[in-house]
């Protein structure tokens, strides 16, 4: 259900802002390639579904859709269309990123912000998937984010998003 919904909102962010949908490719198993649940490389998203994580509410198990951690199936999409988003305006190597990351100094938004293309991936899934909670969280990154795409993929209240 979390992959579906997540290609769904893909599918859905995509179409809002006239942007190419990326190819998603899912592969079985648990073994995915790098170490990760999932990746992105020239307009196509790899996912590994059974290599992300499933929803959980307690302590480091906490990752639940349109959280600020969210590494199931849907927030892991989200995610990964954020690296394509970033490409697709002509922002590859993190020139947007970096940018956006210097002007707002907002910190990272989780600890999977090595550099500034996964902290524009990591604030870009939470824009995407609980967009209210970001502009409570991280205002001068979601103005920005809003700025350019003002069209909202998820309407819901945030709060509604998490009950």
């Amino acid at each position: 259900m979390l992959l579906r919904d997540g290609t769904a909102l893909v599918q859905r962010w995509c179409e809002l802002h006239s942007i190419i949908l990326p190819e998603v490719e899912i592969k079985a198993g648990s073994k995915p390639d790098f170490g990760t649940c999932a990746y992105y490389r020239n307009n196509k998203i790899f996912i590994w579904p059974d290599a992300c994580a499933r929803i959980g509410t307690a302590g480091r198990q906490w990752s639940y859709p349109g959280y600020v951690v969210d590494r199931t199936p849907y927030g892991v999409l989200a995610h990964e269309l954020g690296h394509h988003v970033e490409g697709a305006h002509g922002a590859q190597g993190g020139v947007v990123a970096k940018a956006w990351r210097q002007e707002t100094e907002d910190p990272p938004l989780t600890g999977y912000c090595p550099n500034d293309n996964e902290w524009f991936a990591e604030m870009f899934r939470l824009f995407v998937t609980n967009t209210e909670l970001l502009h409570l969280l991280r205002p001068g990154t979601w103005s920005l984010l809003a700025q350019r795409w003002p069209y909202r993929a998820e309407k819901r209240h945030w709060n509604e998003i998490l009950s």
